[in-house]
């Protein structure tokens, strides 16, 4: 919570009053039935939900019955979502911002007729008007664009008058109004817009931004969260990268603007020694927040040994802004496809052939002298050989 105390010139029934700082938050939780209406969590349905002026509403939706529901505020009461003014809540936890003192009706987008009812902003206490920024949130981008964000300054009990209004950063962010000084009447509220503008070395950050008005005998304060970004650009690629040994391979290197990012960007490719030849198609690429680049990389592995090698592509767009992109580029070979050699060699199975043809022959020759009744061969235990002749 933050408190600001501004002192101002005062006549003797003038005092002085504070009011407390935008940058607290109200936390709302609501489950959605189309049959009957936004349940609360003690059962109430489409309950009226109050929250003070100059805290933000943070809404948790969700649905009870498996049906889609769109949480929205009817800003402008005609009955309908308008965007962008009626705020709306997607399911889940949704910051919807600030609203300036009144009553509004929210609704289901999809089921108004069974899902509506009352949200209620109170005044702030003690002051005659009422500061409300139209967004909660404002982005910086260095070098591009400034954020800026509407005010609305409102009347509380029937006040009519001039409001001064001051706003005031942390170093490294400029402010600007396009109005200062405002009249407002219990019907006409006045609006202003403030500008901001971050300096080229303002760290990346979240920043509050606070603008005080005064009437002369008190003062409010609002908090306009700035969140400041520098434009840069990104790369991708397949950074893992397996290439077969005696093979190349390539891939497709992308230079991406972020934030706006606009201008000429300058590649080189760092390599090991000993390790894959790497190129590139260029090295020099153009790049804007609608164009992005494509740079084709190529990785030569012929007559390398296996491995894994880290190869680095650095994308320079100026001596204090680049980045790299490292490849781990691994160098594989592929399992021996050849057929295994034969058990015998051709030679011996020539020879073994002819021994088997040889002993087929003999074998069928045998078969034939004993179907004539001729003992192949001479039996040695019964053969008796004829008598001698005298």
């Amino acid at each position: 919570m933050l408190f600001l105390v501004m002192l101002f010139p005062s006549g003797p029934l003038k005092i002085a009053t504070i009011q407390k700082a935008h940058g607290t938050s109200q936390s709302v939780s609501l489950t959605g039935y189309a049959g009957s209406g936004w349940k609360a969590p003690d059962g109430t349905v489409n309950p009226t939900i109050t929250i003070p002026h100059g805290e933000l509403f943070n809404l948790t939706s969700s649905s009870g019955d498996g049906v889609n529901h769109e949480f929205y505020v009817d800003v402008d009461g005609n009955g309908q979502r308008d965007y962008p003014i009626d705020p709306v809540a997607d399911t889940g936890s949704t910051t919807l911002g600030y609203f300036a003192p009144g009553t509004y009706a929210y609704y289901c987008a999809i089921h108004p007729q069974t899902m509506h009812g009352a949200l209620t902003v109170l005044p702030p206490p003690g002051s005659n008007f009422a500061i409300t920024p139209n967004w909660w949130l404002s982005i910086i981008v260095h070098g591009t664009q400034s954020g800026s964000t509407t005010i609305t300054v409102s009347s509380v009990n029937g006040f009519s008058g001039i409001v001064n209004l001051s706003p005031s950063a942390p170093a490294g962010i400029t402010t600007a109004l396009s109005k200062s000084i405002v009249s407002i009447t219990p019907s006409v509220p006045a609006t202003t817009i403030l500008n901001l503008t971050a300096g080229a070395s303002t760290p990346e950050g979240k920043y509050a931004v606070t603008l005080t008005g005064s009437d002369g005998t008190g003062s409010q304060t609002a908090r306009i969260t700035t969140l400041v970004y520098v434009a840069d650009f990104q790369l991708s690629g397949t950074q893992n990268l397996p290439v077969l040994a005696g093979s190349s391979r390539t891939d497709t290197v992308g230079v991406i603007s972020t934030w706006g990012f606009r201008g000429n960007i300058t590649l080189a490719v760092a390599v090991p020694l000993m390790g894959p030849r790497v190129s590139l198609n260029t090295t020099r690429v153009a790049i804007t927040p609608f164009r992005f680049a494509q740079v084709l990389m190529k990785v030569d592995a012929v007559g390398i040994g296996l491995g894994d090698y880290n190869v680095t592509i650095t994308a320079t767009a100026s001596p204090s802004m680049s980045h790299e992109l490292a490849y781990d580029v691994s160098v594989w070979s592929e399992p021996s496809s050849s057929s295994p050699r034969p058990v015998i060699d051709p030679s011996q199975l020539t020879i073994v052939g002819l021994l088997i043809f040889v002993i087929a022959v003999v074998m069928l020759d045998a078969l034939r002298d004993r179907r004539r009744g001729k003992p192949s061969q001479p039996d040695l235990e019964t053969w008796n050989p004829p008598p001698s002749q005298v």
